[in-house]
Order: C-alpha cells, then sequence, then structure tokens
C-alpha cells in the first residue's frame, strides 16, 4: 500500500490546488487534510495491538478503511475543534480520508481490496493498477507535488 508519505503529499497537493483554483482557506487546514489522508490506516493500531498484547480487535478495525467508518471517524475528530471551524475541519478532512482510499482502490487486491460499499455489501474492489510495494505513487504524486512548490516558490518570489 502507499505509505504515509505519499497520502500526506497527496494531501498538500489536493490542498496546493484547491488554494490555486480559489478556495483561500486550502492551506489553513493542510494539517486536518493530512490527517484526514492518514486515518484510515488506524486499522495498523489494531495489528500493532495484537503483536504486543495478543488482543486481537483486527476484525473491529476494518470498517476504518471503508468510507462509511472513515466518516464517522472524521466526524468523531472534528468534535475536538471549536464550532465555527467544524465546516472547514470535516471537509479537507475528508477530502484527505477519500484521498487515501482512492489510492487503496488503486491497489493490486493483495489481501482482497478495498469494501467500497461497506456496510451494504462485503465485496471487496480493486483496480489493480498499482503493487502494494511499489514507489510509483510516490513518483506519481511527487512530480506535481515538486511543480507546485517550485509554483509557490516562484510566486512568493515575485511578491518579494
Amino acid at each position: 500500500m502507499p505509505d504515509w508519505l505519499t497520502y500526506v503529499l497527496s494531501a498538500w497537493v489536493f490542498c496546493e490546488i484547491a488554494f490555486i483554483l480559489g478556495f483561500r482557506d486550502a492551506r489553513r487546514y493542510l494539517g486536518v487534510a493530512a490527517l484526514g489522508a492518514v486515518l484510515p490506516d488506524l486499522v495498523k493500531g489494531f495489528f500493532l495491538l495484537k503483536t504486543l498484547t495478543d488482543l486481537d480487535l483486527i476484525a473491529f478495525s476494518v470498517p476504518f478503511a471503508t468510507p462509511v467508518g472513515a466518516l464517522l471517524v472524521v466526524g468523531l475528530v472534528s468534535l475536538f475543534f471549536q464550532q465555527d471551524e467544524i465546516r472547514g475541519v470535516v471537509t479537507y478532512m475528508a477530502a484527505g480520508a477519500v484521498i487515501h482510499l482512492v489510492w487503496d482502490l488503486c491497489l493490486h487486491p493483495y489481501g482482497g481490496g478495498t469494501l467500497v460499499y461497506f456496510p451494504f455489501s462485503f465485496q471487496q474492489y480493486a483496480l489493480g493498477l498499482i503493487w502494494s510495494d511499489s514507489i510509483l505513487p510516490l513518483l506519481l504524486i511527487g512530480l506535481p507535488a515538486l511543480l507546485l512548490a517550485i509554483l509557490r516558490y516562484a510566486s512568493s518570489g515575485a511578491r518579494s
């Protein structure tokens, strides 16, 4: 599966593009989008818990890596923010979670795939475009990130 650097970089690219398109708060919510991009991987915490304590709760953690579960976690985490921030927080954190799920959907179905329609269906889907140990996702998002970073640097230099 893509690593967390790929997910966080994808959230940064999303926020930069949103900012360029006129969403002026996009850079403000970058951290929230990055958090949303790694939230579906809460499942890994349960694997660690099983390794350290032999407490097997992995089956209960599977919904975190689904669209419904990710949105529920986004809603729960958004409650830790001030009332006037919740709309922006939910929007950008949900966008980060969607980015994560899209990357996971692109993977080769090693382990079954993604439960896209959970809880209505347990059918797993995968596009099979990328192997889970490939560096390709990082390269695919790294090139636009590099271009956007150069564009941002050039535009900040023009204002100086």
